[in-house]
């Protein structure tokens, strides 16, 4: 279960002075936060709850095609992908039931990747109100599982940049996702690290990811890589070259 800021209002004034500042804040909790269809489970439900005990929410679904280009997210409008209710409040304290799933659920040879959006509309602002108003928008990853799994672990690289980082990238080519949760970089045979990825990212079927990172020291030959997946822990020994 993932609990989100649902919104934050806040305002200020100065008189020659900076006044207090004010912040009204709630929250909403999603659960599950990824969804897995298959040709025996082709819809799935996904509880909302209004965690604010004084303020009800307004939520609009959007349902989005995922892809990537480059390793870059780009999601259009889907018309595959169905998701009800389209629009719902749920008073304070109050839980909020929504069903998703494939107008035709076909297995392809490689996974097919959505993603549900949960957009907050905010209400009208008071009459007096002078401020900012911040709208939550979250995306829950829906994966359809590919006929049958193929692939290996996903290939990395590194090398390093003019200006003294460390280019890193991986490869997944297999026919799903691989979601990368943490990566440690040691020297081959040194137990100290010298670089990490600590921010989680999706790595989609037959796609390629690049990150850039600041070196805790200069490594010293091969670099060993321990790797935390949503599939599990992998290892991988990589060359480090220099950047062209």
């Amino acid at each position: 279960m993932i609990t989100i800021l649902k919104r934050s209002v806040f305002w200020c004034a100065v008189f020659l002075a900076v006044l207090p500042l004010t912040t009204s804040a709630g929250s909403f909790q999603v659960s599950p936060v990824r969804v897995q269809l298959t040709p025996s489970s082709p819809t799935a439900a996904i509880n909302v709850r209004n965690e604010s005990p004084t303020d009800g929410v307004l939520l609009q679904l959007r349902a989005m095609d995922w892809k990537q280009e480059a390793g870059e997210d780009v999601y259009t409008a889907s018309v595959d992908l169905i998701a009800t209710p389209p629009i719902f409040t749920i008073p304070p304290g109050g839980t909020q039931t929504v069903r998703v799933g494939l107008r035709k659920t076909v297995q392809t040879g490689i996974q097919q990747t959505f993603r549900l959006y949960l957009t907050e509309v905010p209400p009208a602002p008071k009459e007096s109100f002078q401020g900012l108003q911040v709208a939550l928008n979250i995306g829950i990853p829906i994966f359809v599982a590919p006929k049958s799994l193929t692939g290996t672990p996903p290939v990395w690289r590194a090398a390093l940049t003019s200006d003294g980082k460390l280019a890193l990238s991986a490869t997944n080519a297999s026919n799903s996702h691989v979601q990368i949760l943490d990566v440690q970089i040691y020297d081959e045979n040194d137990s100290i690290t010298v670089a990490a990825l600590t921010e989680p990212r999706y790595i989609l079927a037959n796609q390629t990811t690049r990150w850039q990172l600041a070196l805790k020291r200069n490594p010293v030959g091969m670099l060993r890589l321990a790797i935390s997946t949503d599939g599990g822990n992998i290892e991988a020994k990589v060359n480090l070259t220099a950047a062209p």
